[in-house]
């Protein structure tokens, strides 16, 4: 029986390991048939900022089920949820949901993707409402309304039983900063 004894070393300990290898038959090390060969790694796809939105987005219509009053948000993020709900009603995984969009522009989008619509005064209750944030800190306080839909987004957010908050990292912040927030002025 022949072995081989290495000492492997890593670079992050000083003390070695000794690698014992022990076969059946003799060991010729030294061979004039060395082939050399390559390890090729393969890194893991990187994601754009719209993949990791549209993922976002995807987990947070896990919790959509047939026949709920949804409330739609606005922006970006907002936007691959809405998406996402046409598809799914397209194809018949989803039904009798009716949307209560929180902007013209997303009122528009539903609209395209043939989700049924209806207003906050005709639905006073929703059974959830999905949007996104512009700012969210580690303790989970966030700024939205910066897009300019504050006031509707409110008003659907304060009328349903559950609200989801679709945030990439990009979100993220250590601390809110004040700044730019809008304050919309609604008259009679």
């Amino acid at each position: 029986m022949a072995s081989l004894s290495l000492h492997l070393s890593s670079l992050h300990h000083t003390s070695t390991t000794p690698l014992i290898l022990r076969t059946t038959t003799a060991l010729n090390l030294r061979t004039s048939t060395y082939k050399p060969f390559s390890i090729k790694s393969q890194s893991a796809p990187v994601l754009s900022q719209d993949d990791l939105k549209k993922l976002a987005a995807d987990k947070a219509v896990e919790s959509v089920k047939s026949g709920m009053v949804l409330g739609l948000g606005t922006g970006s993020t907002a936007a691959f949820v809405v998406d996402k709900l046409g598809q799914l009603l397209s194809t018949g995984e989803l039904s009798n949901i009716i949307g209560i969009p929180t902007s013209k522009r997303t009122q528009e989008q539903a609209a395209s993707l043939n989700i049924p619509l209806t207003t906050l005064d005709s639905h006073p209750h929703i059974d959830l409402a999905i949007d996104g944030a512009d700012e969210v800190d580690p303790n989970l306080d966030l700024v939205k309304g910066r897009g300019g839909a504050l006031l509707r987004e409110k008003m659907v957010e304060a009328a349903s039983s559950a609200f989801i908050v679709v945030a990439d990292d990009r979100m993220a912040t250590s601390v809110i900063i004040a700044g730019k927030t809008g304050v919309e002025v609604m008259t009679k």
